[in-house]
């Protein structure tokens, strides 16, 4: 059965991490091999855009990039190497091209998928040295998206695998995550973290075995190891479990990376690139049936909406106006909340809040508060269970709760705070949840 591999950006952020890579795939016997760009290119890249569209000088931000691409070519490359540095030259000559002619969006998506293309050439290039069967893959001609960003996955899977199965057994392919092609015939992309997104795809249209998702950290830990101490890595866990982390913030993986893979009943596998050895997390349709609370994840920049309105009391259809407006938006809503008279509800991309806030204005008043953060406590938390959201509250009753939402879920327990608690309460919750079997 097939694998399809994905590495992040510090996983082939520089020629000695590539070198692991390749020891990777070829001890996973891996079919694909997706990949991100280099550590930190793709931020620069999200600079060189601005000052493009400031008209602003670009040449210093490309120059350190060119420069970093430079060094693992010749670091990592003997015979290829000419034929990469050409290629990086192309490269960068192409983004100084579009730069200079900066018209918008798709100048910036444009500039913003190089990249992932510059990187997996490089890559390629590595294995062909090492002497395996290496075939790069372009995914925009394979990945497109509709008006509205969402994947033709029909077309993936009826385009990607005739180029597969036409291919020798030992061949391994190389392509790019992150980036596709849009409604426009545009380089377009699948948003930041869409490489992860992208494997998925991909292991679905190819009917893959197992999904790895590789990266710089032991798999998904219980809690997020950047504010607390003594978290330990997740072994197993469910589909529905690994989606909610994910959504509610877990930063290892995309949100949208799940939902491919349970609906083709493909086992995903979170694992360390600088630690193979570790287990890592499998993610499957069982998990683990032991633990009554899983994981805690936390998701900043919460936007709190409110609106308050008699017009709400007894009646039918206001509901629906209210998530017109924000359908109308295209903005998704995280935690919804209502009273007889009162609707809170929560999103993490205010872009559009201002003509948001206008369009409420007519169903009632309206505040708009920021600086939130959303806690999500993820375990086998059903109603059916007394005491089990009980104990999480107490073990958070020095803090001010702003919304609560459970019960829609027998998996996760989720709530509002100001962002000015969230490490205090992923701590007391890292203390006084997982104790308990």
């Amino acid at each position: 059965m097939s694998k399809v591999l994905k590495f992040g950006g510090t996983s082939v952020g520089s020629a000695a991490n590539m070198r692991m890579v390749a020891e990777i795939i070829k001890a996973e016997n891996a079919k694909v091999t997706v990949l991100s760009a280099m550590s930190g290119t793709t931020d620069s890249l999200v600079k060189i855009s601005a000052l493009a569209k400031n008209k602003e000088n670009v040449d210093s931000v490309l120059s350190f990039l060119s420069d970093k691409y430079t060094t693992c070519i010749k670091d990592l490359l003997n015979t290829y190497q000419s034929e990469a540095l050409k290629k990086c030259e192309q490269v960068f000559s192409g983004i100084k091209d579009a730069a200079s002619t900066y018209n918008g969006l798709t100048t910036e998506k444009q500039i913003l998928a190089q990249g992932e293309l510059l990187t997996s050439a490089i890559f390629t290039f590595y294995l062909k040295e090492l002497g395996y069967k290496a075939q790069l893959i372009n995914i925009p001609d394979f990945m497109f998206i509709d008006e509205n960003g969402k994947v033709d996955t029909n077309k993936l899977r009826e385009k990607i695998n005739p180029e597969i199965a036409g291919s020798d057994a030992d061949t391994f392919f190389i392509t790019q995550g992150f980036i596709c092609t849009n409604a426009e015939g545009k380089l377009d992309n699948l948003g930041r973290g869409g490489s992860d997104y992208s494997a998925a795809l991909i292991g679905a249209a190819i009917d893959s075995s197992e999904v790895q998702i590789w990266t710089d950290i032991d798999g998904m830990h219980n809690n997020d190891p950047r504010y607390v101490e003594n978290t330990y890595p997740i072994r197993k866990m469910s589909f529905d479990e690994a989606a909610e982390l994910a959504y509610f913030g877990a930063k290892i993986l995309h949100p949208a990376t799940i939902q491919p893979c349970k609906e083709h009943g493909i086992a995903v596998r979170l694992k360390n690139t600088m630690n193979r050895e570790a287990e890592g997390t499998l993610i499957t349709n069982d998990g683990d049936s032991q633990k009554r609370f899983h994981a805690v994840a936390a998701k900043d920049n919460i936007t709190v909406v409110r609106i308050c309105s008699a017009r709400m009391l007894m009646a039918y259809g206001f509901l629906r106006q209210v998530f017109e407006v924000f359908e109308n938006h295209k903005t998704p809503i995280d935690m919804i909340t209502t009273s007889e008279v009162a609707v809170s509800l929560t999103i993490d991309n205010d872009k559009n809040i201002e003509s948001i806030v206008e369009d409420l204005k007519p169903l009632g008043k309206i505040e708009v508060e920021r600086n939130s953060t959303i806690i999500c406590v993820v375990g086998k938390i059903g109603y059916s269970q007394a005491g089990l959201a009980a104990h999480i509250l107490e073990s958070i009753k020095s803090i001010p709760v702003k919304m609560i939402s459970y019960g829609a879920s027998a998996r996760s327990m989720a709530f509002l705070v100001d962002s000015e608690y969230k490490k205090e309460v992923l701590r007391l919750l890292n203390n006084n949840l997982f104790n308990l079997c």
